[in-house]
């Protein structure tokens, strides 16, 4: 006799829904189907009625796909900038991938199947935009100098080599293949059996059905403005951007190259204006105010368009971090004129000694290192915290291999039919190709047992971390990636360091091994977002897989391409990044492989985090937070308010006065993100293309 499973998250289904059902008349996107999500009844019927009808609805198209890819790939650019301008990485390619496929009238499952190509592509980027700079940082930046001499051999990276991107490339697309077939496990059991929420899904499945009465009614024009609405705003803030940053006329002073300086338009425009530099709004460096906090506001369209995305309320909690290192860190520090280890020439030295900037000093020697521990201290306490979730991950691993989670529902093939899931079979010998394959590509640089060790934890941690981030996702819609990722550093230094390898290949195949695996849990969690939806709109589990897996190949590569030139720029500091993520990794390899270790600032971030992530439950975004100026956030925070008030005091006036539908309010929302898109988009593409100008006369020689 089978157990009855126990869920904290399954809900009581509605009586029309149980009629509905046991008549087998519910349809998708029917008022029932909206009231009885994550009920399991509901989960179990459409599965069944998947598995009879999606043979038919939907088609897996090449043409479709293509769109997707397309988008995910130019996303997969974007998020490369984006992630190392502020942290975080942006979800516009689904709306652009939807609004595409609902200008061309193609059904909802068409629209999922489109979109998750667009997701597979422009995720898969994630460890090459929050960890991969960490080695340009340790081989080129000046602030990771120490005494002298950079913890990293830079004769793999470039302009010399594009040795360590190639081998970082092959690895992130196996991890990435390992991170979505690993979700094969769970799929039944965490999406019918037992439907773990995904908060705010239901938004998707909303804009899906929109799209379905689009198809049949015709409302290819609606679409299409908005699409044209991503286009006006993506040149406009192109332009914008090229005004602001770039290089156009010459200063008349010369780089250590022989090569004249330059400047942009709006910077040479504002050459005798202390408050203004060409890119922020800022109290005047030499006011002594800036000895205790620097308050600035950056003209960046981008992180306006973010705080869009985020309302105000949860954009002002992940500027709590920013807040906090401004308004209490830096002003303590130079109240006490704190003493701070400076990597340049290995002394101590007091904030009091850089006035009138000596703020600028206690947030990159102070701040910084106890950013460093609030973010450990928040990831390891969120882990901690998610002991429940181990146990219950645990036992339903072991429920599914023993057998014990409704085997005869779990059978992948249909007779006469195909494929109705991706066979689970192609775990192992995909575990077993990536185990290979990963350990013969890293060979060539880094030795055969150093390499089988990195290959080997890889593989073990994407599948152990991977099943932990899936349920935190189902839970929270929020995904784990910064808080495991230092764990995976911090387990991968310590072995190397045991087995006697060298501190620069220990950093090095350390960070690679961070960034492969950052990617491949980035995979885990954006496969449960393109399932879901999957179920309520009659796609069959099989070809979601596969748009997945093909969309990881060439996000991936254009992923190692452009995180190389990026990565460049940023560690020569021709782009002026931030890269909290990157900066964060950097720093905590030198630590723990050389350099002065800052103990007590660390153990205050660390309790800090702690603090923070019992609080709020976002300590790893705090200690993110604490990384970055108020310029960034502060636009942020002030689009995230205008969110606000333009809802309140026009949109609901407009539907309340005008007695608009609930489509047609959806669809003014919907114009707004395209906006918001554009200004993301524009900002990011200017942003790469200067880099590319940066960085391809030192690869071109």
């Amino acid at each position: 006799m089978s157990k009855v499973r126990t869920s904290a998250y399954r809900q009581t289904p509605t009586p029309e829904g149980l009629k509905a059902i046991e008549k087998g008349t519910l349809d998708y996107f029917d008022t029932e189907m909206y009231a009885n999500f994550n009920t399991e009844v509901l989960e179990e019927y459409l599965e069944e009625k998947n598995k009879r009808d999606g043979f038919g609805t939907t088609k897996w198209k090449w043409n479709q796909m293509l769109l997707g890819l397309v988008i995910g790939i130019l996303f997969a650019i974007i998020n490369q900038y984006v992630g190392l301008k502020v942290g975080m990485i942006v979800s516009g390619s689904w709306y652009v991938a939807y609004l595409s496929a609902m200008a061309l009238r193609w059904s909802p499952g068409e629209v999922n199947l489109s979109a998750s190509a667009s997701t597979g592509a422009s995720m898969v980027c994630t460890g090459f935009v929050f960890t991969y700079p960490a080695i340009y940082l340790l081989a080129y930046s000046p602030k990771y100098e120490m005494n002298g001499s950079y913890l990293v051999d830079s004769s793999l990276l470039l302009p010399d080599s594009w040795a360590l991107a190639g081998v970082a490339m092959i690895a992130s697309i196996l991890g990435g293949f390992l991170g979505c077939l690993y979700f094969i496990i769970f799929r039944r059991v965490w999406l019918v059996e037992d439907p773990l929420p995904l908060p705010g899904f239901e938004a998707n499945i909303k804009l899906m059905d929109i799209a379905g009465e689009t198809s049949k009614e015709g409302g290819m024009e609606g679409a299409m403005h908005s699409i044209r609405l991503v286009g006006i705003s993506t040149a406009v803030v192109m332009l914008f951007t090229f005004l602001r940053d770039w290089p156009i006329f010459g200063t008349g002073t010369y780089d250590a190259a022989g090569e004249e300086v330059k400047e942009s338009f709006l910077t040479s425009a504002s050459k005798n204006t202390e408050w203004y530099d060409g890119a922020d709004l800022m109290v005047p460096m030499s006011n002594p105010i800036t000895n205790y906090t620097w308050l600035g506001f950056e003209l960046t369209p981008m992180m306006g368009a973010i705080g869009w995305f985020m309302r105000f309320r949860v954009a002002l909690l992940v500027s709590l971090g920013t807040f906090f290192t401004w308004f209490i860190v830096t002003p303590l520090a130079y109240q006490y004129d704190y003493p701070f280890y400076y990597p340049l020439d290995g002394n101590y030295h007091s904030v009091s000694q850089f006035a009138p900037i000596g703020s600028i000093y206690s947030y990159s020697y102070v701040a910084r290192p106890m950013a460093i521990g609030a973010i450990l201290g928040g990831g390891i306490t969120g882990l901690l915290k998610m002991a429940p979730v181990f146990k219950t991950t645990a036992s339903d691993v072991i429920d599914i291999f023993k057998g014990e989670s409704d085997d005869a529902a779990r059978k992948d093939y249909i007779e006469g039919r195909g494929w109705y899931e991706w066979p689970i079979s192609h775990i192992p010998i995909l575990l077993l190709v990536s185990l290979i394959g990963i350990t013969l590509t890293f060979s060539t640089q880094f030795g055969f047992f150093a390499s089988f060790i990195f290959s080997l934890v890889l593989c073990l941690t994407t599948f152990a971390l991977g099943a932990i981030a899936v349920k935190v996702m189902g839970e929270t819609s929020i995904e784990p990636v910064s808080g495991t990722s230092f764990i995976v550093l911090l387990m991968l230094v310590l072995i190397f360091k045991a087995i006697g390898l060298n501190e620069s290949d220990t950093a090095v195949l350390a960070l690679v091994g961070t960034t492969v695996f950052g990617g491949a849990i980035s995979m885990s969690g954006t496969v449960i977002g393109d399932y879901k939806p999957g179920l309520y709109v009659g796609n069959r589990p099989m070809h979601i897989m596969k748009t997945e897996l093909v969309g990881i190949i060439p996000g991936t590569i254009v992923a190692a391409l452009f995180a190389g030139l990026l990565s460049l720029a940023l560690a020569r500091g021709d782009l002026i990044l931030y890269a909290p993520q990157a900066n964060a990794f950097a720093a905590f390899a030198q630590i723990m492989l050389g350099g002065q270790t800052p103990w007590s600032l660390l153990t205050v971030g660390v309790i800090i985090g702690v603090f923070m992530e019992l609080l709020t439950g976002m300590g790893t975004a705090f200690g993110l937070g604490m990384y970055l100026p108020m310029v960034v956030t502060l636009p942020m925070v002030v689009g995230g308010g205008l969110r606000d008030y333009w809802e309140s005091r026009f949109l609901d006036v407009e539907v309340e006065k005008k007695g608009l539908s609930e489509k047609e309010r959806t669809m003014k929302l919907l114009n707004t993100y395209m906006i918001a898109t554009g200004c993301i988009v524009g900002e990011a593409l200017l942003g790469t293309f200067l880099a590319i100008y940066y960085v391809l006369p030192l690869i071109t020689g």
